[in-house]
């Protein structure tokens, strides 16, 4: 049976139960690793190819190569001692829906989609080619300075007019640079919708129907020294400003090389950026004109009437300074989104799909079907689209529409698991299980069309069959913990249960949140008469979905032989 990384550690059943029932909740989680995490060298879906991996304080950030569009990404997403924080994993979701949502522009890192990957979400995003804002404080020369800061404003104004979204976390680690000088804003990580009324009504985009409804108490204020007042005081007044007093201790940093305020104490910090007036730029560095240090000054106003209310108007001032120095306004054109229209119109439509937004997918898929007719791939993605809508027949003619036209393995494999995922949903096992062989011919080491078959042939009781397609998946991608649970399925079945129960663990250890793997771990641990263990696994199933029949019914039985007494249905004890 396949053994877990061994950044992992073997881990006793019993330790691993009680970090998870420890009576204190952030006892329970922190400093302690649960389930899985990439490494150099891991292949994820068979597609992203991790090359490098960076870990924060919270997250952790994945440099790897997509195999199928060809182009370096990066995976973000939270560590595991906050895979137990719902609060976390819910504002997780919303962040990334709203960095999704904000496109593609020369100076906003782009979001291409969402994955679930070992349990936990997955921003994937544009890879840029450079390094973080901060590692080049200290070593620009004022023109540099001048330039970096009017490229973040335009991705700003793009933002927060464009898509009524402010950051909320704006400082010089989450600012690009690539090594052509473009610089890009990144981690939308604290973004949040403007509420309407701070939008005036000629500035709100035309798709402003799309914001989204966001609970500001679930948003955490940003990173301490980039901090606006109204910020610290809890107020609701924060907006564009907010990001605006963010950006002016941005620029001080640019021309200074130091922070405007610092203090190793959290309490003086917060007082100065609440009460001390912003030190002069030119007390740090003389030669700093007094128009840029009339900018930051401005941005840094502790009254919001005194600061900049929108990111064009910092720009404009900006621009003013960058003539009166150097005689030009920065006009630079960078290379932006140059694929062919029909992909972009693909991309749109793959954003609404991740977002669930199905008719609008299928707008934005014809739409690169009427440019591009030939496209294979836009035909398999309309598919998809209208198979999510229970579309049957129309996504029927969309898979037959792209196999006419398909030239590519990948695209024929492809295909075939839409085709065989609509016979499947139709009721039609001998149909779906036929597409899924002919993409096998196609595709022979592509896991999913194994588990997909394996799924096939478990429903209709082949439990031989079954188990060799589902070693096969296991076996061409470790992480997919679907395969996993479904070999354990298997192994009860066949009245297997330590093998089931090696299984389960094994995709508990990919998805520690998975429900159903806890609840079938506690079968197999009742069975084996290990009832403590069962019971703390089928409590742990409850907790993530507390109306999981099995799991109530098993935690009943289990804690009869555990009190060693009849309990009344619905003791909780």
């Amino acid at each position: 049976m396949m053994t877990i990384h061994k950044r992992i550690g073997v881990y006793g059943e019993e330790l691993m139960f009680w970090r998870l029932f420890d009576r204190s909740p952030d006892d329970s989680i922190h400093g302690i690793t649960h389930g899985y995490e990439f490494a150099v060298g891991d292949v994820v879906e068979q597609r992203f190819e991790i090359e490098q991996v960076r870990s924060g304080y919270m997250g952790i950030v994945y440099i790897a190569y997509d195999r199928q569009r060809r182009r370096r990404v990066v995976l973000k997403t939270f560590q595991n001692k906050y895979l137990w924080d719902e609060q976390a994993i819910q504002r997780f979701y919303m962040e990334a829906e709203l960095w999704i949502r904000l496109g593609s522009h020369p100076n906003v890192v782009r979001a291409y989609d969402l994955r679930i990957l070992l349990g936990k979400p997955h921003i994937v995003a544009e890879y840029v080619h450079g390094s973080p804002l901060h590692t080049l404080i200290g070593h620009l020369s004022p023109q540099e300075a001048i330039d970096y800061a009017i490229q973040i404003c335009w991705g700003m104004i793009y933002a927060v007019e464009q898509t009524a979204i402010i950051h909320g976390d704006l400082k010089p680690d989450n600012v690009m640079v690539s090594v052509e000088g473009q610089v890009k804003v990144t981690d939308f990580g604290l973004a949040r919708v403007l509420p309407a009324w701070q939008m005036k009504e000629a500035d709100q985009p035309h798709h402003a129907t799309q914001r989204l409804q966001v609970d500001p108490q679930c948003m955490p204020g940003g990173t301490l020294p980039y901090m606006a007042p109204e910020v610290l005081n809890a107020s609701s007044s924060s907006g564009p400003w907010s990001d605006i007093y963010a950006f002016g201790i941005t620029l001080f940093e640019l021309l200074t090389g130091v922070l405007p305020f610092s203090s190793e104490r959290t309490e003086s910090m917060i007082r100065m950026h609440l009460y001390q007036p912003p030190p002069d730029p030119r007390e740090i560095q003389s030669h700093i004109h007094k128009g840029a240090a009339y900018i930051v000054q401005r941005c840094l106003a502790k009254r919001l009437s005194d600061r900049y209310q929108q990111f064009a108007e910092v720009e404009h001032d900006l621009q003013l300074l960058r003539y009166h120095l150097f005689k030009q306004r920065l006009t630079i054109t960078w290379k932006f989104d140059s694929s062919p229209d029909h992909d972009q119109w693909a991309d749109r439509g793959l954003m609404h799909l991740e977002l669930k937004e199905y008719h609008e997918a299928l707008t934005c898929f014809g739409q690169a079907i009427r440019i591009n007719a030939n496209s294979a791939e836009n035909w398999c993605y309309l598919a998809r689209a209208h198979l999510n809508l229970w579309q049957y027949e129309e996504a029927l003619q969309a898979i037959d529409e792209g196999l006419q036209r398909a030239s590519r393995i990948a695209t024929f494999g492809q295909l075939y698991q839409v085709q065989g995922d609509t016979y499947e949903l139709m009721q039609q096992p001998e149909k779906a299980s036929d597409a899924f062989d002919k993409g096998l011919s196609y595709m022979p080491n592509a896991p999913v069309l194994w588990r997909k078959k394996g799924t096939i042939l478990l429903q209709e009781g082949l439990l031989r069959e079954a188990y060799h397609c589902l070693q096969q998946a296991t076996t061409y991608d470790k992480f997919d913990e679907h395969a996993w649970y479904l070999l354990g399925d298997v192994n009860m079945l066949q009245n297997k249960i330590d093998a089931a129960s090696r299984a389960y663990r094994q995709a508990l250890r990919l998805n520690p949140r998975s429900a159903y793997c806890w609840s079938r771990y506690g079968v197999c641990q009742f069975t084996r008469r290990r009832f403590v263990r069962a019971l703390r696994a089928f409590e742990t199933a409850l907790k993530l979905e507390p109306d999981l029949q099995e799991a109530v019914e098993g935690a009943y039985q289990a804690k009869q032989h555990v009190y060693r007494k009849p309990l009344v249905r619905g003791d909780k004890r």
